[in-house]
């Protein structure tokens, strides 16, 4: 910053004591600092740019993860929901298989107690 001052002040002493008239000096700070200007707008406008881009690549990067995550979770839930049907499936079969051999003892124990009480 004190660069920037001294420079500031080594350029204010030289137009001030230049060989010049007074208008001429006024014109010629004028056209400085509006080039000044000029530059440092840009300058922003070149930052802006930049920051701009930057802002754009971070948001594709954070759409990129986002889509991966959210596939992801897709696919754990599509195999999560896959699993459970397939035991949901397995538990119904092994409970049917259970109560059809359940009625075929019971029935196979009620054929056996009539065959013992039939009198030839």
């Amino acid at each position: 910053m004190s660069f920037f001052k001294g420079v500031l002040t080594g350029l204010a002493i030289g137009y001030l004591t230049a060989p010049r008239t007074g208008k001429e000096t006024r014109d010629k700070l004028t056209t400085g600092a509006k080039d000044w200007q000029d530059q440092i707008n840009e300058g922003f406008q070149d930052l802006k740019a930049q920051v701009e881009k930057l802002t754009g690549q971070a948001k594709n990067t954070v759409d990129q993860y986002a889509e991966k995550a959210e596939n992801t979770y897709d696919q754990y839930k599509n195999e999560a929901g896959s699993s459970y049907d397939y035991n949901k499936q397995e538990a119904k079969t092994d409970y049917n298989d259970a109560v059809d051999d359940a009625a075929d003892a019971t029935k196979s124990g009620i054929n056996q107690a009539d065959d013992a009480l039939k009198f030839n």
